[in-house]
Parts: structure tokens; sequence; C-alpha cells
């Protein structure tokens, strides 16, 4: 918890920072919030792996880049990622979450910002919680608790890329956007090979609705 505080405080810092050159230069900022719909892909991942729905959203700052449309948008989101499994043995859910903070550079068809937009950009992420829970189906026992403790398992810092689409009527918009790791996200957390990258990465669809000031 100490660890969730300290990185978000850093990105509200930031993102102050970022505010006050926007005001400066009369610039937008405002609300991102919606739904993801988050897996995780490769071949150190439980056969059978789905899909884990959460909540992600946050704070956005538009700092435009001369007058042809184009602007770039720092944020800081809160993210519930990870995946659903079920396969011969267990049944669960990889609850997964991070502070990300997204750097796109977004294209609007109109200077003025209203219609459609485009965005792309790096994004890095700060694992705040991993946890694992589900149910053994050859015991009939259930178990819940951190990655660590049932996986041997620990959430990575990420980067990833993201591109999205929307449309905007000036204050309001709906975008959607998908997000995907550029390197492994998980590590065996303890014990011989500790430290070693497992062959793991997230991926993520969202829908978001946006409000600017």
């Amino acid at each position: 918890m100490r660890r969730m505080i300290r990185v978000f405080a850093l990105a509200v810092l930031a993102l102050g920072a970022t505010a006050l050159s926007a005001q400066a230069q009369k610039k937008t900022m405002g609300l991102l919030a919606g739904v993801d719909f988050a897996t995780i892909n490769g071949s150190d991942i439980s056969d059978g792996t789905g899909t884990r729905t959460g909540f992600q959203g946050g704070l956005f700052f538009g700092i435009p880049l001369g007058s042809g449309g184009w602007a770039v948008e720092p944020e800081a989101l809160y993210s519930m990622q990870g995946a659903t499994y079920d396969n011969s043995a267990f049944k669960g859910t990889y609850a997964v979450d991070y502070i990300k903070i997204p750097i796109l550079f977004k294209w609007s068809k109109n200077p003025g910002g209203k219609g459609i937009y485009a965005m792309a950009g790096p994004t890095i992420g700060f694992n705040v919680s991993c946890n694992d829970s589900g149910d053994d189906k050859l015991s009939s026992t259930s178990y819940d608790g951190s990655c660590e403790n049932e996986d041997n398992v620990k959430a990575k810092t990420t980067w990833s890329g993201d591109l999205g689409l929307g449309f905007s009527n000036g204050r309001f918009g709906i975008e959607g956007r998908y997000s995907f790791d550029w390197g492994d996200a998980f590590e065996v957390a303890n014990g011989v090979g500790a430290g070693t990258s497992l062959d793991a990465k997230n991926s993520v669809w969202s829908i978001l609705v946006r409000f600017s000031k």
C-alpha cells in the first residue's frame, strides 16, 4: 500500500507540473473513466487463459503541438488488469493492477478538437498489486493470496504501446484503446532462478469516456 501511494503521488506531481504549464497556455485537462478487458499472453501462462474485466480511469492533460490538430497527452491512470484461467486442475483469476503513465500523441480531424481523433504512444506501468485466487479442482479447495505466495511470480514494471481511436464533441468524448506490453511483465520471485523473466505479457482492450474542463 505504501508503494502504491508513493507511485501515485509521484504521478500526480509530474502531471501537476504539466497542468501548470497547460493552464498557462490555456490547454485542456480532464478525467478519463471506463472499463478494460485484459488478458495475459505467453508460453509461461496456464492454458485456458481468459479475460478479466476491470476499471480503468484517471487524469489527462492535452498540450497542442502547433495548429494542425496535433497534441501530446500525458495521463495518469489506474488500470485493473490480469486474466482469468480455467484448465484441468485450476479455475481462477490473476488480478494484476497498475498505475500507468501514458504519453500519447493525438491527432484530431478538426484543429478545435471536435470530431474523430486518433492517438498512439508509449506507456510505463507500475505494478501496485498482484493476486491469484480460485479453486483447486483436484482437491476441491480454494486459494487466495499474492502471486508471490501462490505462484512464486512477481509482476514487473512494464513498458507498453497504446493505440486509440475516438470521437469528441468538445467537452465529452468516447474512445477505444488497445495496450500491449513490449517486454515480459513477470519474473520468478524467489529461490532458484529468482529474477528470471517469464514469457508473459499483458494485453488490454479498453473503452473510455472523457470529460474535458
